[in-house]
């Protein structure tokens, strides 16, 4: 299947790019990138490949099968739309879609137009959060009673784009700050093992000025039978990913590098990288790519991730309503 990535950064150059050069499914043709910096470095990587300033370029000068949306988060809705306009299947980096009125849009494109319009939740892919997933859906903790997520950084990350590098403290480009940006997979994570939405969310959000986006974040889901607690910082002392997955009947812990089981088996088993190793992760989103495939095939298996991602949404911007 042939492809665009439109947005050039470093998560498409190091992450994405890699994947689909590997493999036997995908083919990335062209690349849409408002960068000429940018742009050049995408035609240095693959000689034949097409590369445009603008979206509506791409659209005039391609046919394609899918495109991979890699902007910033508030430029995701555009390309998102145009592809799913053309009947191109479409995959997307977190936080996916910031207007309500766009997911509405986007989701009813996909049906219409017979084709897959996911987001890239690709957390679920890291190899120790596979293990802790496999080993509560065996049944190894019992039922899941509680989850504990906390994610530590020293700063927010900087951007490729030379005019933009710090676009994730602007809100008009970010959609929010730290609970939108890692904050997302602590929600997908949590609804992912829970199985369902919470009944109600209570956050804390620090601006450190009031036009700010927020650099620290607590969120507390209740779920049927159950709660999450989020912790997020920028402000930390290490780059660091905790996890821990309460059940009935034991525990899951997942200390960076460290999976910590205690309940119908007991094991400690360190991995070959941190949770918190890099920004980039190339081989997630690799072990993202059959999966990727089979939504394009089966279109109508996809509804669910698309929903999980309207999911998320619909909490973060709850909280910023109410804070």
């Amino acid at each position: 299947m042939k492809g665009a990535i439109v947005g050039f950064g470093e998560v498409a150059c190091h992450g994405h790019w890699p994947a689909y050069a590997d493999s036997s499914e995908f083919s990335i043709v062209a690349v849409v990138e408002r960068s000429a910096e940018r742009r050049a470095l995408a035609t240095s990587l693959s000689a034949g490949l097409h590369v445009y300033a603008t979206v509506d370029e791409l659209v005039a000068g391609e046919t394609l099968d899918f495109v991979d949306v890699c902007t910033p988060p508030a430029l995701h809705g555009a390309p998102v739309l145009a592809a799913l306009e053309r009947g191109w299947h479409v995959v997307c980096e977190k936080p996916f879609l910031l207007d309500a009125a766009v997911l509405t849009r986007a989701r009813a494109l996909a049906e219409e137009r017979g084709v897959a319009a996911v987001p890239v939740h690709n957390w679920k892919l890291a190899p120790i959060v596979q293990a802790a997933t496999a080993r509560l859906r065996r049944g190894d903790i019992g039922r899941l009673r509680r989850v504990e997520i906390d994610t530590e950084r020293l700063k927010d990350f900087t951007g490729a784009d030379p005019d933009r590098p710090n676009w994730r403290r602007d809100p008009a480009i970010a959609g929010g700050g730290i609970l939108m940006d890692h904050g997302w997979h602590a929600l997908y994570l949590a609804l992912d093992w829970f199985g369902h939405e919470p009944r109600s969310v209570h956050a804390t959000l620090h601006r450190p000025q009031p036009d700010a986006v927020e650099d620290e974040a607590t969120v507390r889901l209740a779920f049927d039978g159950g709660e999450a607690a989020i912790s997020l910082t920028w402000n930390g002392t290490a780059r660091r990913n905790v996890m821990r997955l309460e059940g009935d009947g034991g525990s899951i812990a997942i200390d960076d590098d460290r999976l910590i089981v205690r309940g119908t088996v007991n094991e400690d088993e360190r991995f070959p990288s941190a949770l918190s190793g890099g920004s980039h992760h190339a081989d997630w989103f690799a072990a993202f790519i059959p999966r990727l495939a089979g939504y394009f095939r089966d279109p109508a298996s996809s509804r669910a991730a698309f929903d999980e991602a309207a999911a998320c949404f619909r909490i973060i911007q709850g909280v910023y309503e109410r804070s």
